[in-house]
């Protein structure tokens, strides 16, 4: 059997791909390093002792998305923190207003 390298494709992803070695390729193919294959190389795919067909390749399992107001919980406590912070700042300088406009008075009378 026959196997033409594709994009993505390792030694060891093909020899997965036919349930075979990849020191069984590398003799079949008269190779010594399964680090130098290139795109549309042929290799030559024992197939006795492994399968004679390529084995499906499998299909990633899709991953949960987050759900709609993940993380909403997170940046509702993170908008508060913000909030008494400007609004520690605000009494700040409403007192620093008030202390000025007391001297202002002071100096006026």
């Amino acid at each position: 059997m026959n196997h033409t390298v594709q994009p993505g494709d390792t030694m060891w992803s093909i020899a997965a791909r036919y349930g075979v070695t990849v020191d069984a390729i590398l003799r079949a193919n008269n190779l010594t390093n399964p680090n130098y294959i290139y795109l549309g190389q042929n290799l030559i795919i024992p197939t006795s002792g492994g399968y004679p067909y390529p084995l499906p390749i499998p299909i990633p399992t899709p991953q949960p998305q987050p759900q709609p107001g993940a993380g909403l919980a997170q940046r509702v406590a993170r908008l508060e923190r913000q909030y008494t912070v400007i609004e520690a700042e605000l009494d700040r300088q409403i007192q620093r207003i008030n202390r000025l406009e007391q001297r202002v008075r002071r100096l006026e009378d």
